[in-house]
Parts: C-alpha cells; sequence; structure tokens
C-alpha cells in the first residue's frame, strides 16, 4: 500500500482552513486505497508528525519530524519512528504553501506530490504574475491595477486612478493571499485608507479590482496538461457584501452554493472552454478550481482566479461539483494521486536525459 504524506496547517492566515480540509482528505486518501500519514505544520514552520489529523489547531500534537533523502527515497522520521514515504499530498492553503515553496521542497527531495508544480503555483498563488498571463492569452478580466511598495502610501494618486480608469466601488486584494483574507470592498476615497493598510498586512504587492455586480460561477477541474476534465458549473450565492472570510468560513448563513449554476447550456459551454483555456495557459497539472464572474448588466464572462490547492472541507465546492459529476472523493483523490505520480516520473526522466 503506497504511504501518502498529508502536509496540512501551515503559516498563513489559512491555517485552519487547512486543517477541516485535512480532515476531510485523510478519509478519502484512505478510502482510495492509500495509508495516510498525517504532518501538521505549525505556525512557525515546523513540522509534527501526527496519529490522526486534528480537525482545530490545538488537536495536533507536538511530534516534530521531517523529511530525509536516503538511498531509495525519502522517509519521515520522528525522535522516535521513521517511515518512508512514496508521495506528497500538500494541502497547506496560502504562502509558504501553495505559491510554489513548498512544491520546490518536494522537488528537491525527490518526493512525487499532488497539484500544480512550482511554476504554476508561484504564477496562480500571484494575483498581478496570474491576470498578465490572462492577459496575454487573451483570457477576459475585470480591469485592475497594481499597487506596490511605496505606492500604497499614495492615497491620492490611487483615488486617481481609480476615478480615471473605471470608478467606484473597487476591490483591494493582497496579491498573495486567498480565501479572501485581507480583502475589502471600497465605496470612496474615504475608506481606501484602512483597505489598503490592512491588506498590506500579507503582501506588499496588492490589487486593485473594479467592482462590478456580479454572479459568482465556479468551475472544477483536474488532470495534466493539457488533458483536463472538468465538473459541471456551480454558483455561490452571497448574503454578505462580498463573498469575504466571514462568508467563507465564520456565518453558516454567509452563503448558498449551488453545484448546478441555472445558466444556459450554451454559457455553461463557454466556462468549461475558457476554464480548459485558462488552466492550460499556466500548464496546469493536478487539480484546481476556477471562478468566474458573470455581469449582471450585460451578461460578460470574466475569469477571477485559478486556485491551484482549493479547499477540500466537506462544504468546498471542489470535491463538491466533481461528485454532483458523479465523481466521488475518493475517486477523484485517486486521480490526482496518480495524475502527481505520471508527473514525478515524466520529469524524472527528463532530467535524467539532461544528465546524461
Amino acid at each position: 500500500m503506497k504511504t501518502v504524506a498529508l502536509i496540512y496547517g501551515g503559516q498563513s492566515g489559512e491555517h485552519e482552513v487547512s486543517c477541516v480540509s485535512a480532515t476531510y482528505l485523510e478519509q478519502t486518501i484512505a478510502a482510495a486505497g492509500f495509508n495516510p500519514v498525517p504532518v501538521y505544520v505549525a505556525r512557525d514552520g515546523i513540522w509534527h508528525w501526527q496519529k490522526n489529523v486534528g480537525k482545530l489547531p490545538a488537536d495536533n500534537a507536538v511530534n516534530p519530524a521531517a523529511f530525509e533523502r536516503i538511498a531509495n527515497g525519502v522517509v519521515l522520521r520522528s525522535a522516535t519512528n521513521a517511515v518512508k514515504i512514496d508521495f506528497a499530498f500538500p494541502i497547506v492553503h496560502g504562502t509558504a504553501g501553495e505559491d510554489g515553496s513548498l512544491q520546490g521542497y518536494f522537488e528537491v527531495m525527490g518526493v512525487p506530490y499532488a497539484g500544480a508544480g512550482v511554476a504554476t503555483s508561484a504564477v496562480c498563488m500571484d494575483k498581478a504574475l496570474m491576470r498578465a498571463m490572462f492577459a496575454v492569452n487573451g483570457i477576459p478580466q475585470v480591469r485592475y491595477f497594481v499597487i506596490s511598495g511605496s505606492e500604497t502610501k499614495d492615497i491620492a494618486q490611487i483615488d486617481e486612478r481609480i476615478r480615471s480608469g473605471f470608478g467606484y466601488p473597487v476591490f483591494i486584494k493582497p496579491c498573495n493571499m486567498g480565501s479572501s483574507v485581507g480583502v475589502h470592498k471600497v465605496t470612496s476615497k474615504g475608506e481606501l485608507s484602512a483597505a489598503i493598510a490592512d491588506a498590506a498586512r500579507f503582501d506588499d504587492h496588492l490589487l486593485c479590482e473594479q467592482g462590478l455586480e456580479v454572479r459568482e460561477l465556479e468551475i472544477a477541474i483536474a488532470g495534466n496538461f493539457p488533458d483536463y476534465i472538468t465538473s459541471g458549473v456551480g454558483e455561490i450565492q452571497v448574503n454578505h457584501e462580498f463573498y469575504s472570510y466571514e462568508a467563507k468560513y465564520l456565518d453558516p448563513n454567509g452563503a448558498s452554493l449551488f453545484l448546478k449554476a441555472p445558466i444556459p447550456e450554451g454559457l455553461e459551454h463557454s466556462i468549461r472552454q475558457l476554464a480548459t483555456e485558462a488552466f492550460a495557459a499556466v500548464r496546469g497539472d493536478g487539480f484546481a478550481r476556477i471562478d468566474f464572474f458573470l455581469d449582471k448588466k450585460n451578461g460578460a464572462l470574466f475569469l477571477n482566479e485559478i486556485n491551484t490547492l482549493p479547499g477540500f472541507t466537506p462544504i468546498s465546492m471542489f470535491p463538491q461539483l466533481f461528485q454532483a459529476a458523479g465523481e466521488s472523493g475518493a475517486e477523484i483523490t485517486k486521480k490526482i494521486i496518480e495524475w502527481g505520480t505520471v508527473r514525478f516520473e515524466r520529469l524524472v526522466a527528463l532530467r535524467s536525459a539532461g544528465r546524461s
């Protein structure tokens, strides 16, 4: 039986969400016929080998452990035990988890892993880089500009760019963050300073994005470049001002999730096609959730973002959308592990050829 290290927790603002995702994945990895070995990454970055996933951070035991490269592979070793690792399934949301850094560590250690590779992970985590890739590939998106470094202090200049570009309302977002952490809807110049100050706590590059009245549509995608499968299109109807962290995780009535969006068949086909084109544009592997905006006024479709490490909680859209499409949690988890193994073997062969 293949042993799968399930890496969760992490040092980002999405720590708690990661623990919940890992609780669900521990079950699906086992149901798919693998042996899950939970590894909790504490907020200080230290790894701790667990008997079972702790759904809450405080539920995880102190048991420092680390990967160790050996002659015939990699082992996870603690002070009292060791186990050979065949595969890694990272579900560390946010920075130092889905931004390419953890993926790079697995590459160096020689461990096959689930999900997108280093470059794809890094590009899709950084909203400014991701938007630039969309532009190069002709992917429709809402208007935006990037605020970086000392520009965050010049509120008058930012206000002028908003007014001359697309007007209020706007969304201020950290470029490198997920789960809507640090995201603010701003309706006037008077709200800019506080929104920017809070978003800048998480990143020194911010996105200022046109705020349209939209429907939020989502689709799940999986597979290795360029062959993908997609789910149907779901919709999130938000009961807050926008789909904030509170609406997603804290308020049980914050949003209503619909696994089959009430949209025309032609629009669903367009979303499937555009999702495939966008994931291919960033050379995506593994799995992702791709989010779209549908303008309520004119019906224009915009791609919002590609999330290469989406939530795997029981209420998360990625697993639910594939379940609605006939793929159980265990089935899609098994396929993700198989795709990660195939990708690893392909890269090993390429690197071996480069050394010959």
